[in-house]
């Protein structure tokens, strides 16, 4: 095992490639009693243009199949559920879907080596009939359909909706009513067989163990497959526009309240490290001046333009780099000119260093103290990895950010880039 220090931090992480390619991580904590397991898949909802392992020919999958992946893999073939299974070890299991992966997790306090095996054994058995995914077909359009009912996530995908040409952040990660039906038992097992075999996969361990054990335990597991190391995954994705795919939206939904929202589409660098540093830079001047202690939101607030709901996030992906502020009013035209005007002025304000400097030591801070939760330290130490930055390199990266690199990225937010969503209450049909 490779090991790398981070004394600053009092954090060791080990690292070993299997001989079939699975990247595995140890984080030995032993002043915790809990362990926290995540088996990654580089594989999210953006990923449905590739070729096929064992393939030349590129192929395009419905929206919302890694999703649909993900809900399928814990049923097994002599008919048993593997989340119930994994549970009966006494640990908390899970699974999510993102945009970029798919985690199959877990946590415990005992019989981390038994469930790590079955986590091992039950992702990498795929199963799936005709029959079967016709049914779990109905059970995800119930899911879609009760995410669309809400106002928070139909105001989050809306807003990339009306942003996005092209990139697939313009599509939930659950797909569509009409992608979901067209997923198929085959479109699955090509998409597992390309995106679920070791290679593309990571698997992380933080907490309470001994890490020659469990790496022992990981790799007798592996080492009773048959898998063969394999290279990366030819994807496609599609070159997105710079300008805004809808410049304004009206839904209505059953809210008591309006919800108002602005979606800031910007251009991304396609180099990682300074689209990342461009994500960093745009969160820390929104924090400046539109969180709890700034001067805009506190502004609004005493106007009452904006109340408690109001919110805001920071994102950036390959080809992608945006921002989303929204929440409840009933002075949704005053909202809407308000923030707006707010934003696009943020390129005249003028930064004061002490303040900039300050909201910087507020993120590091905030990063050094995420490490104490083992469930975010491992959730975000994986992300990292998969998005090809040093997690522990963040504060430095954040000390790094310069007033010149905030004004480099405020200086392109201008009305013709910035979406509007306004979520209203259903008319009265009576």
């Amino acid at each position: 095992m490779k090991h790398f220090s981070y004394p600053k931090y009092n954090e060791n992480v080990y690292f070993k490639e299997l001989d079939n390619g699975l990247k595995v991580y140890l984080i030995p904590k032993m002043d915790y009693n809990k362990t926290f397991v995540t088996f990654t898949t580089n594989y999210g909802s953006f990923d449905t243009s590739f070729i096929p392992r064992g393939k030349q020919r590129r192929v395009n999958q419905p929206a919302g199949i890694a999703h649909f992946l993900e809900h399928k893999l814990f049923a097994m073939p002599d008919g048993t559920d593997a989340f119930e299974k994994l549970s009966s070890y006494g640990v908390s299991a899970n699974a999510f879907t993102s945009f970029d992966r798919t985690s199959y997790l877990f946590s415990g306090t005992s019989n981390i080596k038994e469930a790590l095996e079955y986590l091992l054994d039950f992702v990498q058995t795929p199963y799936f009939t005709p029959k079967s995914v016709k049914k779990e077909q109905g059970i995800i359009i119930e899911e879609y359909q009760m995410y669309e009912d809400n106002p928070d996530s139909k105001m989050y995908y809306a807003l990339l909706e009306n942003m996005y040409q092209k990139h697939l952040l313009n599509t939930t990660v659950l797909g569509t009513v009409s992608s979901i039906k067209k997923i198929t038992a085959h479109k699955l097992y090509e998409a597992y067989n390309t995106f679920y075999h070791p290679s593309n996969m990571i698997l992380t361990v933080i907490g309470a163990f001994d890490k020659e054990e469990i790496l022992d335990v990981i790799i007798k597991n592996q080492n009773s497959k048959s898998y063969v190391k394999e290279p990366p995954i030819e994807r496609f994705f599609k070159k997105e526009p710079k300008a805004l795919a809808i410049k304004e939206k009206t839904l209505h939904m059953g809210v008591s309240m309006p919800y108002v929202g602005l979606g800031v589409k910007l251009n991304p660098s396609d180099d990682l490290l300074a689209r990342y540093k461009q994500e960093i830079a745009l969160d820390l001047v929104l924090n400046m001046y539109f969180s709890n202690s700034g001067e805009v939101y506190n502004n609004l607030l005493k106007k009452g333009i904006i109340n408690q709901t109001f919110r805001f996030g920071v994102m950036q992906y390959n080809g992608a780099l945006s921002a989303i502020l929204y929440g409840m009013t009933a002075r949704t035209e005053e909202f809407i000119s308000e923030i707006t005007k707010s934003l696009v002025g943020l390129k005249r304000r003028t930064i004061n260093i002490d303040t900039f400097e300050r909201q910087k030591k507020v993120m590091q801070g905030a990063f050094i103290r995420s490490l104490n939760s083992l469930e975010n330290y491992n959730i975000t130490f994986t992300a990292h990895v998969l998005e090809g930055i040093n997690m522990f390199d963040v504060p430095n990266i954040i000390a790094s950010i310069t007033l010149d690199d905030v004004k480099a990225v405020i200086k392109d937010i201008k009305p013709s880039n910035i979406t509007i969503l306004k979520i209203l209450p259903k008319k009265d049909e009576n």
